[in-house]
């Protein structure tokens, strides 16, 4: 029941996330109890996350492999809140491989060449539980790829699900 109770709030928090002018995608981090944030591209650990938690970061801006994230950070499940990240006065920094998203749905259709609706597209299929890590940013457009690697495209902010609970419509 509680973990219903949870799904559905976060359910319920998707729409507002979805309406803001950044970019979210969630920390996926399966190397130890906390995921390190740095104050610069492979800087300083200034910050750690626990990872048996569901987080939830906006990107701000990319350097070659990592991608500065917004010092707040949403947290989901038993224990749902916002992080508040401190510590740097240079920004916070997480490598590109410990981010994901999957895509809200259909698949086939989201996936472009180039960040433009005018992009061919890149048939994916319709495996709509395939993750991506984000690659580059430009503008409202998120160049990624499938993490067993097999399929590279942009994808708009909007046709991007960030919630690692639920699935997104």
């Amino acid at each position: 029941m509680k973990k219903i109770l949870m799904i559905l709030m976060a359910a319920l928090l998707l729409p507002i996330m979805a309406n803001a002018e950044g970019i979210y995608v969630y920390i996926i981090d399966n190397d130890g109890p906390v995921t390190n944030i740095r104050n610069a591209p492979r800087g300083k650990v200034v910050a750690t996350l626990p990872t048996n938690e569901a987080l939830v970061v906006e990107l701000l801006s990319v350097k070659g492999e990592w991608f500065q994230i917004d010092d707040d950070v949403e947290q989901y499940g038993d224990n749902e809140k916002e992080i508040e990240l401190k510590g740097s006065k240079t920004g916070y920094w997480i490598h590109r491989s410990l981010l994901s998203f999957t895509i809200a749905g259909d698949p086939d259709g989201c996936l472009r060449s180039k960040p433009s609706t005018r992009g061919k597209v890149v048939k994916i299929g319709n495996d709509s539980d395939r993750n991506f890590q984000p690659i580059a940013i430009q503008g409202k457009w998120v160049k990624a790829v499938t993490t067993d690697g097999k399929y590279t495209g942009w994808i708009h902010k909007d046709n991007i699900c960030y919630n690692p609970l639920t699935t997104c419509p």
